[in-house]
């Protein structure tokens, strides 16, 4: 079973977010009480194979509360002696203090939100650091011992380089490389700067081809692309998101966590502070067609593909389906189903057609 810890706080809200993240310091020694409370309250005694610190920013508030957290973990729970626990790094926020720190702790794995390595477009996402920041912290990071340290960045912003970028991260010894496209989410300073024409994002022409290139360059430099935006050399996947894709189960704790069963059970925390506070969740239970559409769709955009025999219908029915394998866009092999790699850029619309049919 795998664990996600929600942090919700951050210095500053940067232009794209539309995650549950707040800028309210004030409120962290409540939040973490019943954070706590909530793990004691939920524990099962099951094994834990990784728990992920994610946000929000992490790295931001005081280490001693995610060392809280990570004790109730252990004590209501069997914490695998070899499990990856991994935290979500600003680089503006990382200091060797924290670092030496979430050592000690038994933190194994940083992912740093670097995004981009010029400054104008960390300036235009509303990013606090600068490349000289994001490269200092990695640089730091690997003098306090750690060797398993992810990197994201953010592909659609015109005036970015991620390709150069990203040779700078190898040459930082970064392990895995996440690679996303920039999206325009409801409720965010992107949106509204998007709805007035702005000129520095990229069409998503233009990022289909950036990705493109990205991910050739990547594959040259010896990382292998697991899943359509992660990138890592061997043994330095994810195994925490190799599990989300692949249908394990997980527990989720804090403001506007999920978790799920295994099977076909999804609640949700809430995603405010006074309906997380009084215990406010939401559950549903995935019907068959449901459940048939999430493995389709999570087991295509990863190389491990999903199961023909756990759909509850003959997917080899589909014209569609039919139409893909001939034009070899979908591989087949025993039960197991895989998306072409040089179409992972339009997994979307091979997705959608499936689920179409």
């Amino acid at each position: 079973m795998r664990v996600y810890v929600h942090i919700p706080f951050c210095e500053s809200k940067c232009s794209y977010c539309a995650f549950a993240s707040f800028v309210n310091p004030q409120e962290e020694t409540k939040y973490f009480d019943a954070l706590i409370s909530e793990i004691a309250l939920r524990s099962t005694g099951e094994e834990v194979e990784s728990v992920y610190f994610g946000g929000g920013t992490p790295s931001c508030i005081d280490p001693k509360n995610l060392e809280r957290v990570l004790e109730k973990i252990k004590q209501g729970f069997k914490l695998s002696p070899k499990a990856e626990i991994t935290i979500e790094l600003n680089p503006n926020s990382t200091t060797k203090q924290k670092l030496d720190f979430y050592k000690r702790i038994g933190i194994n794995r940083l992912s740093f939100g670097v995004q981009s390595l010029n400054d104008k477009v960390l300036q235009f996402l509303g990013r606090r650091h600068t490349k000289k920041q994001a490269l200092f912290a990695i640089t730091e990071a690997k003098k306090c011992g750690f060797e398993n340290i992810s990197a994201d960045l953010l592909l659609g912003v015109k005036g970015g380089r991620p390709k150069h970028d990203a040779a700078r991260l190898l040459r930082a010894k970064v392990k895995h490389i996440s690679a996303y496209m920039l999206q325009i989410e409801e409720g965010t300073k992107l949106k509204k700067l998007a709805s007035k024409g702005c000129k520095k994002i990229a069409s998503e022409d233009e990022s289909a081809k950036i990705y493109q290139k990205l991910a050739q360059f990547l594959q040259k430099k010896g990382l292998k692309r697991y899943e359509i935006s992660n990138f890592a050399f061997p043994g330095y996947q994810s195994s925490h998101n190799i599990a989300y894709w692949t249908g394990e189960k997980y527990l989720g704790f804090g403001l506007g966590a999920h978790s799920y069963d295994g099977k076909n059970e999804r609640s949700a925390n809430a995603t405010n502070f006074e309906d997380y506070y009084t215990g406010k969740v939401t559950s549903e239970r995935l019907s068959q067609t449901e459940r048939d559409e999430e493995i389709i769709m999570l087991g295509l955009r990863c190389e491990y593909g999903f199961d023909k025999e756990k759909l509850s219908f003959d997917i080899e029915k589909l014209p569609s389906y039919k139409n893909f394998i001939k034009q070899k866009i979908l591989f087949s092999c025993g039960n197991i189903v895989t998306l072409n790699p040089d179409y992972y850029a339009a997994s979307n619309a091979v997705i959608l057609q499936l689920l179409k049919d």
